[in-house]
This record gives structure tokens, sequence and C-alpha cells, in this order.
């Protein structure tokens, strides 16, 4: 498991298990035999060096911001979808820390633009498939492509599942090559 976040996730299991008269030894094989749940910072592939990961769940910045500090490598963020009417401006500088370059979808693509202009190169694609296919072509051996939208999916998806569905789609579908 990545991230702090998740750290924090595995304390308070662990408290609650000993709360509950369990043994250290008695906790340790379930916690090692845990697989995230889909969706949710889930490593996708790995191709040409580049790792994809889908974080469809993070719909909104919070999430966003755990997945961006779970990452360990330089990250090419696609984000946006539908417009709830917030800003993207309180994550301006931890972008800047953490990310390459962004690729953005949805209703929030150009609003999120304007709120890290400056900050981080970021493109505008079409669609999701178009978003995967940038990332695909720009993202260096060593870096994260990291599927984090940071709003809901309602502008061209049914759910996060879908979204998160299509995305690992589009990540399988993608050829290895020689670069």
């Amino acid at each position: 498991l990545r991230g702090l976040h998740n750290i924090e996730n595995l304390m308070a299991t662990l408290g609650v298990g000993m709360a509950r008269g369990l043994s250290f030894r008695e906790m340790v094989p379930p916690l090692f035999a845990y697989e995230p749940r889909p969706h949710r910072c889930e490593f996708v592939r790995e191709v040409n060096g580049v790792a994809y990961v889908n974080d469809s769940k993070a719909t909104n910045l919070d999430a966003m911001d755990k997945a961006l500090r779970a990452q360990s490598k330089p990250v090419v963020l696609i984000a946006g979808g539908k417009d709830k009417g917030f800003s993207f401006d309180p994550l301006r500088s931890l972008v800047k820390e953490t990310v390459t370059s962004t690729i953005l979808i949805g209703e929030m693509a150009e609003s999120i633009s304007r709120s890290w202009a400056g900050a981080v190169k970021a493109e505008i694609a079409t669609s999701l498939a178009d978003a995967v296919e940038r990332a695909h072509a720009s993202a260096k051996p060593g870096e994260i492509v990291l599927f984090s939208p940071g709003t809901s999916s309602f502008d061209m998806f049914k759910s996060y599942v879908d979204r998160g569905d299509q995305f690992r789609a589009l990540v399988q579908a993608l050829p290895q090559t020689d670069r």
C-alpha cells in the first residue's frame, strides 16, 4: 500500500484488532494478503518503463492530494471531470512539486488549466482515450501516469467505476515498444 493515508488506515485497523483482543500475530497474515479495492491508486500495468495507476475513485481534491503524495516518482497526471463548483488552486504548489505535466479532460479541463497555469505544463484532451494516448506518448521511463480526476465522472461517464474501467482497458491496450 502506498501513501501516509494508508499507513494511518493500517494503524487504525491494528488498534481496533487489539481492542477486540486479537494478537499482532493473528492480524499480520490478513494484512499482508489485503488487496486494495479497484480504482483506488490501483496499479494497472507498466508500459515501456512507465507505471500506470488508476485512481478513478478520487472524486475530490483531498483524494487527489493523497494520491499525489503517495507517488514516489514524477507524475504525469490525468485529471478533470464534472464541474462541481470548486477551485483546484489549493493543489497548485503540490502539483508544481510532484507533477511533470497534466492532461486534462471533461468540463473542468479549462478551469484546472487556468488554476495551475505557470506551475505545470497542461494539455487538454478531447476524451479519456485521447488523454491516455497523450500520456503514453509523453511519459518517460521511471515516471508514473496517475489517473486521479479530482472530481466526479458524470460529465463523460456513468460512474467512477465506469471511468476507471475504461482507463484500465485503454492502458491494457497500449503497446509495449522499444523507445
